[in-house]
């Protein structure tokens, strides 16, 4: 993944997140929580790195350009963690491996504020895996749920689709799926 398309993307994300909680007030009769796409963690992304060839490279490049993405008031909300809570909940095992309708191991990097997670394939980076809630018993996720699945072929493709989300939610209030 290109640093400068990172970069962008970012930027791009802010705007559309501007745009969407512009109005949150009068459709929902509610402020806006802090909806924040935030600048990289240099110190966590590059502890990040240290646990390399654990962690897909485009995950280390997505941090160096992005820290945080806390976006509570889009859909039901979604989250890209922090650097270094990736890197700490890695090397704590807590989620390394996936099971059921798919058997990989994996590296979590987001979710949703309904419980599902998002976690790439490791070290390979790809796919991006869609996780609902389901067991985990010693870090191994174990699921037969059919919504368990890729939910993009990559890193820079599931990105995309989050920017996409995020405008469309912008301009029809209508959250978008992954």
């Amino acid at each position: 993944m290109d640093p400068g398309r990172l970069e962008t993307w970012r930027e791009d994300l802010r705007n559309a997140v501007a745009s969407a909680v512009l109005d949150i007030e009068d459709r929902y009769g509610y402020p806006p929580e802090e909806n924040v796409v935030s600048e990289p963690d240099t110190i966590a992304a590059e502890r990040l790195a240290v646990v390399r060839p654990a962690i897909p490279d485009d995950l280390v490049k997505l941090y160096a350009a992005v820290g945080a993405v806390d976006l509570p008031d889009i859909g039901n909300g979604f989250f890209l963690h922090r650097a270094s809570d990736v890197a700490h909940a890695h090397g704590a095992r807590d989620l390394w491996h996936v099971r059921g309708r798919h058997d990989v191991d994996v590296v979590v990097f987001a979710s949703d504020g309904g419980g599902t997670q998002y976690a790439l394939a490791a070290p390979a980076g790809s796919p991006v895996y869609r996780l609902p809630p389901d067991l985990v018993l010693d870090g191994i996720y174990t699921s037969e749920d059919p919504r368990f699945d890729v939910a993009a072929p990559d890193l820079s493709t599931f990105l995309d689709r989050l920017l996409q989300a995020v405008k469309t939610f912008a301009a029809s209030s209508t959250p978008a799926s992954f």
